[in-house]
């Protein structure tokens, strides 16, 4: 044990004294930061855009309605100010009009418009721009002609601005759950989920690396000589586990702060506001602990297998796609489509974890099936450190070019430093 706590000891700090450790757990956070504030930006910006291109405050408008639809010639435009459109009797009279400048932009509604539906608009602007859109006028004119033809409810049926207010009852009693209640369920599987994937696509590769660099330097000769195979690998798993969660934890801070600076600026609804379920927090932290602790010795099998970091990163491949399958297949995960899939993923250990905080997440995973699940990845989890353990013991020393997997799961080499 002693032996144990000093390969965590030195393998943590070892990761906390480089430089890239905490560039990526601070780049990551900026960068997503930098990534959404350019991404609104953008979006402002087009908005902007968009909006300019579709006021038509200073333009002169013209109209020839041949099918006599349209009852009104003024509709209140951008600037919330009554804007009257000029009359014509013909349409060559309103094109010409537009050729010469006498206006900027002339609609045409031929005699057959219920029939083909076509509004003809005719413009020649000074600057060609593809936010411009000179449809708005003429379609708040059709939709007012049209509101006059139907009845109120009949418009906003058909405009979908019908309001809709559902009660939901919970599943164990009779009481209401609100839309906060609802929320603060998934929130811990969620949490969860998205802390798994951050754990997986940020440590990923250096899981695998941590045990092939030794084999690369040809250092694992001489650890072996001081140390028991058990506790080196044990102790790789464990610091590796630590080293994730300083990680995760940089990164969950800064979110939780501003979630917090936004509660007191009250920047979200009310409902928004939450209470957290504790019990539900605490269950799917330790779901997550073991999940990652799966992946981890997963991967450190992956490293002692493997005699390059080259060969290593082609296998994690593999066990990252067997991870991430259930989200290939997200929709069996709903509760109305439950099927024999759904609980093939929930047990098959590589896929178990995100399956079980998917289907935490759309509320369709009884308790008795999440300490299941969570009992069958603990379980594969230990499985897979005693089989890195084993193959480690006859492969620590093994420098050939290709994986040998026929004396992998041979006996053991028994004679190791005590």
């Amino acid at each position: 044990m002693n032996k144990t706590t000093k390969v965590i000891q030195f393998e943590v700090i070892r990761s906390l004294k480089k430089p890239s450790f905490w560039i990526a757990a601070i780049l990551i956070p900026v960068g997503f930061a930098i990534y959404i504030g350019i991404a609104a930006l953008v979006g402002y910006n087009a908005s902007e855009a968009i909006e300019a291109g579709t006021d038509t405050t200073n333009l002169k408008l013209g109209l020839y309605d041949e099918s006599r639809y349209i009852k009104n010639q003024s509709f209140i435009n951008a600037n919330e100010q009554e804007q009257k459109l000029e009359i014509f009797d013909k349409k060559d009279a309103g094109i010409t009009a537009v050729k010469e400048k006498q206006i900027d932009v002339f609609y045409y509604i031929s005699k057959d418009f219920k029939d083909n539906k076509t509004v003809e608009i005719y413009t020649k602007p000074d600057e060609i721009s593809l936010t411009d859109d000179y449809s708005v006028p003429i379609r708040t004119l059709l939709e007012a002609s049209a509101i006059s033809n139907v009845e109120g409810i009949d418009y906003a049926i058909i405009k979908n601005v019908v309001n809709y207010s559902t009660t939901t009852y919970d599943a164990s009693d009779d009481h209401i759950i609100d839309a906060s209640e609802q929320i603060q369920k998934i929130i811990g599987p969620a949490v969860a989920l998205a802390c798994f994937y951050i754990l997986m696509v940020v440590l990923g590769n250096r899981l695998t690396a941590s045990m092939v660099e030794e084999k690369e330097n040809r250092i694992s000769e001489l650890i072996l000589t001081s140390i028991k195979p058990t506790s080196l690998i044990i102790g790789k798993i464990i610091s590796l586990m630590i080293v994730g969660i300083i990680q995760l934890i940089v990164l969950v801070i800064p979110v939780l702060v501003l979630y917090k600076i936004a509660l007191n600026a009250n920047v979200f609804p009310e409902w928004l506001q939450l209470s957290f379920d504790a019990i539900s927090i605490a269950q799917y932290i330790l779901l997550l602990l073991v999940s990652y602790f799966l992946f981890t010795s997963m991967c450190v099998i992956i490293g002692v297998i493997s005699p390059t970091a080259k060969d290593a990163n082609s296998y994690s491949g593999v066990v990252v796609i067997s991870v991430i399958l259930p989200i290939f297949f997200i929709n069996v995960f709903m509760p109305s489509s439950t099927d024999t899939l759904t609980y093939v993923l929930s047990y098959f250990p590589p896929s178990a974890p995100i399956a079980l905080m998917l289907r935490g997440v759309f509320n369709n995973l009884p308790t008795w099936e999440f300490w299941l699940g969570f009992a069958d990845i603990t379980i594969v989890g230990i499985l897979c450190s005693k089989l890195a353990t084993h193959i480690f013991c006859k492969n620590a020393i093994e420098f050939t070019p290709k994986v040998n997997f026929k004396r992998l799961f041979k006996t053991p080499r028994k004679q190791w430093k005590k």
